[in-house]
């Protein structure tokens, strides 16, 4: 039994120096205020320059000067919005949580979006970077994202 133990123990004890300094941090570590606040502020700033990208994107797609061209371009728009609404309302409370869980429900729907339209490789590596962001900030609310989704 004692065996056992000092196994498990070693095997946690290995599993949990695999992390690394590049993952994550656990919700026992919290991240401060200052470095949510400049995740958040990278987030709004790089969801602009994806923006900016995808709205020219659409213009060449199967779907402009359609009603999903509109639909689209409003939902980026939003999304935008979002981000620095979520800046200014952490800025204010030190809180998130509704504004972080309601600017990834528009992200989900924006990313089913970027996938239809098959934007170039450049506007994806845009929309990828807003992502990954976007799971940083959720995780340091303790917000996980979905399993389909970054």
């Amino acid at each position: 039994m004692r065996k056992k133990m000092v196994r498990l123990w070693l095997f946690a004890a290995v599993l949990g120096g695999m992390a690394g300094p590049w993952a994550l941090p656990s919700p026992a570590q919290r991240v401060s205020d200052r470095d949510v606040e400049a995740m958040m502020r990278n987030l709004h700033d790089d969801t602009k320059s994806f923006l900016s990208g995808f709205e020219n994107e659409l213009k060449k797609s199967t779907i402009r000067r359609t009603s999903q061209e509109k639909d689209a371009r409003k939902l980026a728009q939003d999304f935008e919005k979002q981000t620095g609404q979520m800046l200014e309302e952490f800025k204010k409370t030190r809180k998130g949580d509704v504004a972080v869980e309601n600017t990834m429900n528009s992200a989900e729907e924006l990313d089913r979006i970027v996938r239809q339209v098959q934007v170039s490789p450049k506007v994806t590596a845009q929309w990828e970077k807003v992502q990954s962001e976007l799971a940083q900030v959720s995780h340091a609310f303790g917000i996980h994202t979905s399993s389909g989704w970054r």
